[in-house]
């Protein structure tokens, strides 16, 4: 299905708080849980539980009933 949005994945990080943060769009889920991997790999020595990584489908703004 292709609905006209070139990036339906997001990348949000939600911190311990529960603030959350878009990271990036991709074009692919499988591309989006390569970026959190990247992601993960570069954090070293943060602790576990400073906030995690989800892969969310982007809803088209203008998907609204008129």
């Amino acid at each position: 299905m292709n609905d006209g949005n070139p990036r339906p994945w997001q990348v949000v990080r939600q911190d311990a708080n529960g603030h959350r943060y878009r990271i990036g769009r991709c074009a692919t889920r499988a591309e989006a849980q390569r970026l959190i991997r990247r992601l993960e790999e570069g954090a070293g020595a943060r602790p576990a539980d400073s906030g995690r990584y989800l892969v969310e489908r982007v809803e088209r703004a203008d998907s609204t009933p008129r």
